[in-house]
């Protein structure tokens, strides 16, 4: 088995967001057997907080994002991201953890592609 991994830097709900494109190729690679991982840079923590909701009319991200931890997606949020959003790791949905840039480096190390949105 391959392994993926996305690092996303974009706010959810920003206009032009590439976030429903990254949890759609996690989840296409996923389905496509491989070990598919999510690291969450800048404002891209957002779309990790426990109880934020979507826009009226968007895509419930982390819904989504909640659904493909459920089916394996490893996800990492950068711990000075969070810090700058004013998060703790207590504030995140479940299966996200606190990451650094050196546990996105080992994670990068151990990948066979890496794709930045």
């Amino acid at each position: 088995m391959g392994t993926l991994t996305i690092v996303l830097r974009h706010a959810p709900y920003a206009p032009g967001s590439p976030a429903d494109d990254a949890l759609r190729l996690a989840g296409a690679a996923l389905a496509g057997d491989l070990r598919v991982r999510l690291h969450l840079l800048g404002a891209a923590v957002a779309l990790a907080r426990r109880g934020h909701r979507a826009p009226e009319g968007a895509q419930d991200l982390a819904g989504l994002l909640e659904e493909l931890v459920a089916c394996g997606l490893e996800v990492q949020a950068c711990g000075r991201a969070l810090e700058a959003h004013g998060l703790e790791e207590a504030d995140l949905l479940p299966g996200v953890a606190r990451g650094s840039m050196r546990a996105l480096v080992e994670w990068i190390r151990e990948s066979d592609q890496v794709i930045s949105f």
